[in-house]
């Protein structure tokens, strides 16, 4: 009897330790959106799409502390599937903010893709792409461990970073982590070849093309968005930014969609909101994929949205 005792408890122990540290060094590295739903609220966001996931808050912060000294920036931008502006954005962004906030900045970046939708289907928040996904349906965005993004949206297995440390993947061409600051951060382990890395980019841009073709302007997301610039400046103060893109990339978004910097200039007007378009200005930026700035650019663009904020 003695000898069946102890080996139920080591057989309903050990599984039960297992799942346990298996949680926890998920929280340390996981999958891209894990840890900004475990991290607690906070009083300051950079919103958006992938293009602004990896945007440094530690670097803004810094530069902005003088005339924000109670703002601490957390990277809230997800992709353009996951995070476009509509109700669900909306009611999670809602719940990551500390409710008392009053002297918080919020830099929300703006593209054309974040603010259409299939032109197959009508405008109408029950067909939105992003109803299916983790934004969407993960209820707790401040809870650790995260159960239910586990259960709803976590597609690997639960021992997936444990089996990782156990038996290291082969070939990885990237490591991506989020940092606690909710900054996605990439680091490229193999290099492609300038003509390879060209051809891919080339190859990244008809598939763009095809992608923004399938899309039309949506009125509500419009709306969604002044309803999320009305709800920050309840909290702070909020500028709007379009991020820099390289050319060929920025010329689809404007031959699809002409009048986007003519729509969001209004809602800036009636907003009482500062809007940059940063495709303006001139730039030595480099981006991995036309879209999303490199490392080291990033930084750069960090030190430009921080000396903006400052001055605003």
């Amino acid at each position: 009897m003695r000898k069946s005792i102890v080996r139920l408890i080591l057989f309903s122990v050990i599984p039960f330790l297992v799942i346990g540290y298996s949680v926890f060094i998920m929280n340390k590295n996981t999958d891209n959106f894990y840890k900004r739903f475990t991290s607690p609220q906070q009083n300051s966001l950079i919103l958006g799409s992938s293009r602004a996931a990896s945007m440094d808050p530690e670097i803004i912060d810094q530069m902005i502390h003088s005339k924000f000294p109670n703002a601490k920036l957390y990277n809230y931008a997800f992709t353009w599937a996951h995070s476009p502006f509509g109700p669900k954005y909306l009611e999670s962004i809602k719940k990551k903010i500390i409710p008392e906030t009053k002297d918080g900045v919020f830099i929300v970046t703006v593209e054309p893709t974040a603010l259409m939708v299939d032109k197959s289907q009508p405008d109408d928040p029950e067909f939105y792409v992003e109803n299916d996904k983790s934004v969407a349906k993960t209820c707790m965005v401040s809870t650790n461990p995260n159960v239910e993004y586990l259960i709803e949206s976590y597609d690997f297995s639960i021992t997936n970073e444990l089996n990782k440390k156990i038996k290291p993947p082969k070939n990885v061409i990237a490591e991506v982590r989020v940092l606690d600051n909710g900054k996605v951060e990439g680091k490229i382990i193999k290099q492609n070849s300038p003509e390879k890395q060209e051809q891919i980019n080339k190859i990244k841009m008809n598939e763009f093309q095809v992608k923004i073709n399938k899309l039309k302007v949506s009125e509500n997301r419009f709306s969604y968005l002044k309803k999320t610039i009305d709800f920050l400046q309840q909290h702070g103060k909020v500028i709007l930014v379009r991020m820099p893109v390289n050319k060929v990339p920025y010329s689809i978004e404007n031959s699809s969609f002409p009048d986007f910097d003519e729509k969001i200039s209004e809602i800036a007007a009636a907003e009482k909101v500062k809007y940059i378009n940063y495709n303006n200005i001139p730039n030595n930026f480099i981006w991995t994929d036309e879209v999303h700035l490199n490392p080291e650019s990033m930084k750069e663009f960090s030190k430009v949205i921080g000396n903006d904020v400052l001055n605003y």
